[in-house]
């Protein structure tokens, strides 16, 4: 009884479990199919409100992502949402799950957003050449890839990698194709702030033209942008102390503009251009309140302001001061320089391109080894299955030649046994030619007999016919008659006795001949039954009540239908016909 109680209660137990088990698993699958859901609506949103995407992102268990794939997602949502939020992350960690696995499940546009924004973290943390290494395995997808927009901020992406490292014909080269992606996607915006980088190069190339006219155009372009308008006023206000051609009142106005019709603050490279574009126009106050304030500045921003207070000390005629900050500016350049030349860009991809040729051929060098391989094992297994057949076709000639040499000794001794058995069967075919002849003639014979004893029956019956008006007759030939002709009857079971008395006699000759005829009425069933006994056509014609032509040609026909059976009893038919 304990152990009835114990079993039931573990039962019990059992079936709670598993009900809580699937109620956990349903519960868990729908919590993570919202998860997901939250990551497609934090996609939507990601082009025209980023930060709401961002708390999106940030709201989700990421316990909850079982999958693979899920958890890629998620990791490329979140770094794409990080960087457009201007939230400058380090931590490569935040994208490579969406990198490694996009590398080989992704789509080209996948890897392309996949490689860009690894790219991008790792440019936020200086390290420019790992980031130019990343833009180039992501603008091999670029080709291949529907997202326009994206290939645009990987080529500016790299743009700023070359700027950076003061490549600045790879530079220029990258922009250009930034600006032809933007506008094939109708990107006016990114359009805009590339057009902007362009004339930046430019300036920076003393092309001064070039410079003077994008810059001209882009202010036109971007009046309603107030991000590439910063960009625009910017730099088109220290292009104009600059250049060779001076135009400090123009620049003035620039910066003017932008501090007060766009609400933008000055950067420090600003603050430098409006002291020395105040210098130039004779405004000493205002330009020394900038020059004073930029000079208490830590050393870590005070290279951005050497130059313009050179340029400051150089047109006021110091050219002592003007020299002393010169060599500074040019030391410290000097010694960025040289850190660029020691960890050069171009350097570092073609020690990429390298290694990716050489892994290139060492792979390729692989496969031919593997090939060469499967070629010798291809060969071995044909030499194995060739000695396999041969030594098979060569057993089997063997057998063959063996087989052969009885076949001749069984040869001889057959034609040795034909010859002494001819004799015999010659004697036994005229025995057997002598017996056949007896048996047809004894068939004959017994034919006939059995023709005339129904023929008599035959006669009985015409006289009987053919006397019934007469009163002559006597009564026992009527009763023999009627009694004989009984057979001939109309009703179906005297003739069904009839029949049975012809097969019983006949070895079932009407049976086999219906079975072989097939659909056989009763009509055709007793002309078939008196033809056989030997009725005589007229007499046929009379019971049937056909003519004696009708007879002939209906027996003809009969004949006929007989020959075409294959019926073993086919001559049998045709002799008792």
């Amino acid at each position: 009884m304990c152990g009835k109680l114990i079993a039931r209660h573990t039962s019990v137990l059992t079936v709670r479990c598993l009900f809580f088990m699937l109620l956990n698993f349903t519960v868990s699958s729908c919590y993570n199919r919202s998860q997901i859901a939250k990551l497609d609506t934090a996609g939507s949103l990601m082009g025209e409100r980023p930060d709401s995407a961002l708390v999106l992102i940030q709201s989700i268990d990421t316990s909850s992502l079982r999958s693979r794939a899920a958890k890629a997602k998620y990791s490329l949502l979140q770094a794409m949402a990080l960087d457009k939020n201007y939230i400058d992350t380090t931590d490569v960690n935040v994208v490579m799950p969406a990198v490694d696995y996009y590398r080989r499940h992704g789509t080209s546009d996948e890897r392309l957003k996949a490689y860009y924004y690894l790219g991008r973290i790792q440019e936020n943390a200086g390290d420019y050449n790992s980031a130019a290494v990343t833009f180039s395995i992501g603008e091999g997808y670029a080709d291949d890839a529907t997202d326009i927009q994206t290939q645009g901020l990987l080529y500016m992406a790299f743009a700023d990698i070359y700027n950076k490292t003061r490549n600045r014909a790879k530079e220029e080269e990258y922009v250009k194709k930034g600006i032809k992606a933007f506008e094939k996607a109708g990107d006016i915006k990114h359009s805009n702030l590339s057009s902007g980088r362009l004339a930046i190069i430019y300036y920076s190339g003393q092309e001064w033209q070039k410079a003077d006219s994008l810059f001209s155009v882009g202010i036109e372009q971007a009046k309603e942008d107030t991000v590439a308008m910063s960009v625009f006023l910017s730099n088109y206000a220290r292009l104009k102390v600059v250049q060779p051609e001076q135009d400090p009142w123009g620049s003035l106005a620039l910066l003017q503009r932008l501090r007060v019709d766009y609400k933008r603050s000055l950067s420090l490279t600003d603050y430098g251009v409006w002291a020395y574009a105040a210098s130039l126009v004779g405004d000493e106050h205002t330009c020394s309140q900038i020059e004073n304030q930029l000079k208490m500045l830590d050393e870590e921003h005070k290279q951005t302001i050497l130059y313009w207070l050179y340029r400051i000390e150089q047109h006021r005629g110091n050219y002592e001061k003007a020299l002393e900050y010169n060599i500074e500016s040019n030391a410290m350049n000097s010694a960025l320089i040289d850190n660029l030349l020691t960890d050069s860009i171009g350097q570092t991809l073609q020690s990429y391109y390298s290694s990716e040729d050489e892994k290139s051929k060492r792979e390729a060098r692989i496969l031919k080894l593997q090939f060469l391989l499967v070629a010798l094992g291809l060969c071995i297994i044909f030499l194995i299955v060739f000695s396999y057949q041969k030594h098979k076709r060569d057993k089997r000639e063997r057998e063959v030649e063996r087989l052969l040499k009885i076949g001749e000794e069984s040869n001889k001794l057959l034609t040795e046994a034909n010859e002494n058995l001819q004799g015999q069967v010659t004697s036994l075919q005229i025995s057997t030619g002598e017996l056949e002849k007896t048996l047809r003639d004894l068939r004959k014979a017994y034919v006939a007999t059995y023709k005339d004893k129904f023929s008599a029956i035959g006669e009985l019956c015409n006289a009987y016919m053919y006397s019934d008006k007469r009163t002559d007759k006597k009564e026992f030939i009527v009763r023999k008659v009627e009694s004989l002709i009984a057979y001939i009857s109309d009703d179906d079971r005297l003739h069904m006795r009839f029949e049975n008395q012809i097969n019983k006699d006949l070895n079932n000759i009407i049976k086999h001949l219906k079975a072989d005829l097939g659909d056989v009425d009763k009509k055709e069933s007793r002309f078939i039954c008196y033809c056989i006994v030997g009725f005589a056509p007229e007499m046929i014609g009379s019971i049937l009540g056909l003519s004696i032509s009708n007879v002939y040609t209906k027996k003809s026909r009969l004949k006929e239908r007989i020959k075409g059976l294959d019926s073993p009893y086919k001559e049998e038919y045709l002799r008792m016909l």
